[in-house]
């Protein structure tokens, strides 16, 4: 009995330290329809200022964003998304998109090439071409 006992009392230190230091992500804002799953099956709608788990799933619906902040960091999950806040976070943190307003800091192509880029291909050009390659009797 005092095995047990002493089994109970690590495991609760265990699952009280585990609480104490989860990642906790704060609901900063958020646009549309955006749900976490409370329980199995049982979709609720998040709310301004509410901690989330990083083990948390969440959903958003079209046109539907959300905003977290975890230690000072923003993180912005976008429209259709659906999985746990630590696969989504990880996701978009990896975004290495061209931003609107963005400059060209460097270019792969030599300054003194004489090199020109052909227009583009387009299905009609490529029908032209395969055209040209071949006798027709009309």
């Amino acid at each position: 009995m005092r095995k047990l006992k002493n089994l109970v009392c690590v495991l609760f230190a265990i699952f009280a330290a585990s609480s104490l230091f989860a990642a906790g992500y704060k609901v900063e804002s958020f646009t549309g329809k955006v749900t976490y799953e409370s329980a199995p099956g049982k979709w609720i709608a998040v709310e301004q200022g509410q901690e989330l788990s990083a083990s948390t799933v969440i959903q958003t619906s079209v046109n539907s964003s959300l905003i977290l902040t975890l230690d000072g960091a923003k993180i912005n999950i976008k429209a259709m998304q659906k999985g746990t806040i630590e696969s989504l976070a990880s996701a978009t943190s990896g975004n290495t998109g061209i931003k609107k307003g963005a400059s060209l800091k460097g270019s792969g192509v030599a300054a003194g090439s004489d090199k020109t880029s052909k227009s583009v291909v387009t299905a009609s050009s490529r029908a032209s071409e395969a055209k040209e390659d071949y006798e027709w009797d009309e």
